[in-house]
């Protein structure tokens, strides 16, 4: 059984009501996959229409923290799809020697393939999992609406009907001091090893042509990536596991103000955010804590319990 069948095995495993759809048009690779009626049933229709392209962990994570946002404010934000990577189809055109997925083995890249295909379909939101320049897709997009595009941890090129489409942006969350011009491509972390850098930030920016090459909306405080030693890892996992850190409350800073853009009748996408304001003094202190020196396997990183996700 190839790694993809093993893939879908477990989806329907968990709920036989799913439907898994291969035949996606000029896609050559990936497949549509329908959440079970009653996964449907948990999501809102009304409010921030919102589609997530993100995978493995940090895309896990903001993923996880906008069902949280959704959950808090019903009715006001609607996740209506997410596209993610697709490691385990070796005919998938995502760059995989060049990223993260690159340290993983097979057994590693399924079950992190699935798990985030889990909380999209648990969500009761579609998943795709091929090719974005593609006709098939530029109509599925077309057919959710989206409002706003949020973007982490992603291996394809996005196209610019994509990148125009959604009237209230597409944001980009890339963990490295893009401001500082470090870190843009798809290995940030192996720029911090070889810079032997003391701190760097998470960036969301818009996403363009050009990779990571945006405006910047805003960064993190400082996050610290060394040990409690003062040396630094030659690990990308290890800083991976710190780097994560900020997102759910970025993503939930984020989020709020499309919603309230969009609530009161405004057009266009969110300029700048100074994230760094809203971080209390103790949540920064907790970026600042030393790296820990082995890396998280088999834990999901799911969203703080002691973030507000309320919106006002």
């Amino acid at each position: 059984m190839n790694n993809e069948k093993i893939v879908d095995q477990k989806l329907i495993i968990d709920n036989g009501a799913r439907k898994i759809i291969s035949d996606i048009g000029d896609s050559p690779w990936g497949q549509l996959i329908l959440p079970a009626p009653d996964e449907s049933l948990k999501k809102s229709s009304a409010g921030l229409r919102v589609v997530v392209f993100g995978s493995y962990l940090l895309g896990y994570k903001i993923l996880e923290t906008l069902k949280k946002c959704a959950q808090v404010n019903p009715g006001r934000i609607n996740i209506c799809g997410l596209v993610t990577d697709d490691p385990a189809n070796p005919d998938a055109k995502i760059s995989v020697k060049r990223r993260i997925w690159r340290l993983y083995d097979d057994t590693e890249k399924i079950n992190l393939e699935t798990a985030i295909i889990e909380s999209g379909l648990t969500g009761g939101m579609p998943v795709y999992t091929g090719k974005v320049k593609s006709e098939y897709f530029h109509k599925l997009l077309a057919s959710w609406k989206p409002d706003v595009i949020l973007v982490c941890v992603f291996g394809q090129i996005i196209d610019d009907y994509i990148i125009n489409f959604p009237k209230h942006g597409i944001y980009n969350f890339h963990p490295s001091d893009l401001l500082s011009k470090y870190g843009a491509g798809p290995q940030p972390y192996q720029d911090l090893i070889n810079r032997n850098a003391l701190t760097s930030k998470v960036t969301i920016h818009e996403l363009t042509a050009q990779l990571d090459g945006g405006h910047v909306v805003g960064q993190s405080s400082d996050v610290n990536v060394r040990f409690e030693d003062g040396s630094i890892t030659d690990n990308v996992l290890v800083i991976d596991d710190k780097m994560i850190e900020p997102v759910d409350l970025m993503a939930t800073l984020l989020i709020r103000a499309l919603v309230l853009q969009k609530e009161e009748g405004l057009k266009g996408r969110i300029h700048t955010i100074d994230f760094a304001k809203h971080f209390k003094p103790e949540y920064k202190k907790m970026l600042m804590k030393p790296v820990q020196p082995k890396v998280n396997t088999g834990q999901l990183p799911l969203p703080s319990q002691t973030i507000d996700y309320s919106i006002l």
